[in-house]
């Protein structure tokens, strides 16, 4: 046994502290699952030493509890520079510490391998490069796909990328990752930098709520980080890209069958998308929808598996079992396909203008300056859905501007 967790790594429970206000669990697992796998995550309610929030992220596959305390050096949350070490007294810890001293017990002489020695599978790689579901780094040229060890029950596949690779570098200094505060704001995204008169080269999906934005020029990317006024309100998180990782996240689309016509309600069609991920989008009006034998509901999840469930709903003691499966089609924000009929048409539409040089003439606060020379209010958060009566979020939406809502295409 301790051969193979030496192999496939163990569980390492950290203590992290200087956690910013109002910092919740679900945050605090996102921020740490670019350095590995997170099983857990929890943030006390209480404070440390220092009057700073703090709390506790698990991490699985660890292999050398040092590399991760140096890949996780630095790593900040907004302003908050976080001060991470080993959890004291936490039974994953002495756990690890079982296994070094088994180790020390069978250690044999340099150049001898068996069964009781030390094989590390890191080739001097760093803890990030080696951990997770893909391993990175190692200077070789060649793919390497990882073989299943005697006695496992499954197989990782492991591809070795070379260093050199280094996709999208063209775009470090010309692009901001932005996170979108909701999926309204999402779907809307262009239609917004319209409205604000930001010109920008390119907006493309990461996934999730996020969102890569490119433009001409790297003084235009930093004109857009200062005006956090205008930005703010649409993103919750937005940095310069400089080549760093950033967490995977995804909409997933569940369908709900079976759910009894008296139980159709908004809050507990949440309560049901909730057991699955972040809720993003729930229906409110139902008496309008034609087919009620499926509900939908947007859900954001951190994981590549489908979902295929079923939930007990519990009411007046009785149960009525409903079934939960994720949608199969892969879902694409309308903005993107607005942007792309624009450029198709070879014209700009009235969605979407591409042009080709940006300005932040008189823009200031939260208007901007209209083409008749009318100042129009810039939209201060996401858009309403004008298509509610339980439909996607993925139709056309209208935009407020001022006391007008303009016509949509």
């Amino acid at each position: 046994m301790a051969d193979r967790r030496n192999l496939y790594g163990t569980k390492v429970k950290l203590f992290v502290s200087n956690l910013p206000e109002g910092c919740t669990p679900w945050e605090l697992r996102k921020c740490m699952e670019s350095y590995g796998e997170v099983a857990g995550s929890y943030v006390a309610r209480k404070r440390d030493k220092q009057g700073s929030r703090f709390g506790f992220v698990s991490f699985l596959g660890v292999r050398d509890k040092r590399e991760l305390l140096g890949s996780l050096g630095g790593v900040r949350m907004g302003d908050f520079k976080l001060r991470i070490n080993v959890a004291r007294f936490a039974l994953e810890n002495s756990e690890i510490e079982e296994e070094k001293v088994g180790q020390e017990k069978s250690s044999k002489p340099p150049g001898q391998h068996g069964v009781g020695g030390c094989f590390s599978v890191r080739g001097g790689r760093s803890y990030k490069e080696v951990v997770g579901s893909s391993f990175f780094g190692g200077g070789s040229d060649v793919n390497h796909v990882g073989k299943p060890m005697a006695g496992s029950s499954s197989v990782e596949k492991v591809i070795v990328v070379p260093d050199r690779v280094e996709a999208f570098k063209g775009f470090q200094g010309l692009a901001v990752v932005g996170r979108a505060v909701n999926l309204e704001t999402l779907v809307d995204i262009d239609r917004l930098l319209n409205i604000a008169k930001i010109v920008v080269a390119n907006v493309q999906y990461l996934g999730g709520l996020t969102l890569l934005i490119s433009f001409h020029e790297e003084e235009s990317v930093k004109r857009f980080l200062s005006s956090k006024n205008v930005w703010e309100p649409w993103f919750s998180k937005l940095d310069q890209w400089k080549g760093q990782t950033l967490p995977f996240e995804r909409v997933a689309w569940v369908k709900l069958t079976g759910v009894p016509l008296h139980l159709i309600d908004s809050d507990v069609l949440s309560q049901v998308g909730a057991l699955f991920g972040k809720v993003l989008y729930a229906p409110k009006e139902f008496e309008e929808d034609q087919d009620l034998s499926v509900v939908r509901v947007g859900v954001l999840v951190s994981h590549h598996r489908k979902i295929l469930d079923e939930v007990v709903l519990s009411w007046r003691s009785r149960s009525y079992r409903i079934g939960v499966e994720e949608e199969l089609e892969v879902w694409i924000p309308d903005c993107l396909k607005r942007i792309a009929k624009s450029e198709g048409a070879g014209n700009p539409s009235e969605d979407f203008s591409p042009v080709f040089d940006e300005h932040f003439s008189d823009v200031g606060g939260s208007q901007t300056s209209g083409g008749n020379g009318v100042v129009e209010e810039i939209p201060t958060g996401g858009v309403s859905n004008s298509q509610g009566n339980g439909s996607k979020v993925h139709g056309e939406v209208g935009i407020c501007m001022g006391k007008g809502v303009p016509n949509s295409t």
